[in-house]
């Protein structure tokens, strides 16, 4: 048994497994392959064979690359299985192995959900029907309403680490730290982000997904919806991660997609959601700077797959109407993001 995809050594992991399976020992994996799409994690799909029980089963290894990697991936595991056991619809977690003694990085084996993406749902619907409003947008709503109701209270205890005490502090620590690691060029954009912010009235935290988006919701054969990739949620305003979602699915799926992801979540929540124009200009500058970064300096230095620059490269209008919402919800230019097109050979006035 050889290497795979990326270099992933299939012996030393098939070692893994009959180590730390449960049920151990007369194990095999087949069908084993990349299916990574995203810019940071590595993911693999395998077939185990349990020869001892005479069974198989689907599973995910997921691989954190970078140098946060060791904490993202317990920090994953760790929030993931406690959604699992309360009822949040989210793919069972079943081993977690951070130390690097079978594989160079950190990496966790997880259920694989068989199903379609939302994504290819929503497109499909979109081909067929000229309508995005429909029932999947409404499943897409309903889901990110929930998380953010999702009662963490129950378990203050285990998470009480992961709770900011005092949000307005902790957005200008992060504020702090964008601006350490970012080039001369981005003070504008930090200037009128802590100017909003010192005035904002903030939302009591809660479990905030980080990148909920279609791609990252996929439908069993019992149309029930499984959520993923958890490695960047986090507790705070529920509004950062609204602002996200929409700032995604409007830059790459269109201007209206705003609008309607707003006027659901409002809608169903029961509540109007205020300021939501601070929060989307934030969420811009985090796209902005972390393409910039990566392009720049190297992905792996964000905890980011080695291809994503080239990615992102061939991504470029949609980052250039990522910098058009900046603008517009600030009235304010970078010119370091302009002449960064410039330097990728961007046209802008193309699109």
């Amino acid at each position: 048994m050889g290497r795979s995809g990326d270099g992933v050594d299939q012996g030393a992991f098939l070692e893994y497994l009959q180590e730390h399976w449960p049920s151990g020992g007369a194990l095999t994996i087949q069908e084993f392959r990349a299916i990574t799409d995203g810019w940071e994690n590595e993911i693999y799909s395998f077939r185990m064979i349990d020869h001892g029980k005479g069974v198989c089963e689907d599973l995910i290894l997921r691989i954190y690359p970078g140098h946060d990697g060791v904490v993202k991936s317990r920090w994953e595991f760790d929030i993931m299985g406690l959604l699992r056991r309360t009822g949040f619809s989210v793919p069972a977690v079943h081993l977690l192995e951070p130390t690097g003694a079978f594989l160079p990085k950190p990496f966790m084996i997880m259920e694989k959900i068989d199903g379609p993406t939302l994504r290819d749902m929503l497109l499909d619907d979109l081909n067929c029907h000229l309508d995005y409003s429909g029932k999947l947008l409404d499943i897409f709503c309903q889901l990110l309403v929930d998380l953010h109701r999702w009662d963490w209270q129950a378990h203050r205890a285990k998470l009480a680490s992961s709770i900011p005490k005092n949000q307005a502090l902790a957005f200008q620590q992060e504020l702090e730290k964008w601006s350490r690691v970012a080039d001369h060029g981005f003070e504008p954009a930090f200037d009128w982000l802590s100017i909003q912010y010192s005035h904002m009235d903030w939302e009591p935290p809660c479990l905030t997904h980080g990148d909920f988006h279609p791609a990252n919701i996929i439908m069993s054969w019992n149309d029930t919806p499984f959520v993923i990739d958890w490695g960047g949620s986090r507790f705070q305003d529920f509004r950062f991660d609204l602002a996200w979602t929409m700032l995604l699915m409007s830059t790459y799926g269109g201007k209206g997609l705003r609008d309607m992801i707003l006027g659901r979540y409002q809608a169903i929540s029961g509540k109007h959601v205020p300021n939501m124009e601070c929060f989307e200009a934030a969420a811009a500058l985090r796209r902005l700077i972390s393409v910039y970064l990566s392009v720049t300096r190297g992905a792996e230095q964000l905890g980011m797959r080695p291809d994503a620059v080239t990615m992102m490269q061939s991504d470029l209008p949609h980052l250039e109407r990522v910098y058009r919402v900046f603008q517009d919800r600030t009235a304010t230019n970078l010119p370091v993001i302009e002449d960064f097109f410039a330097e990728m050979g961007f046209n802008r006035d193309s699109l």
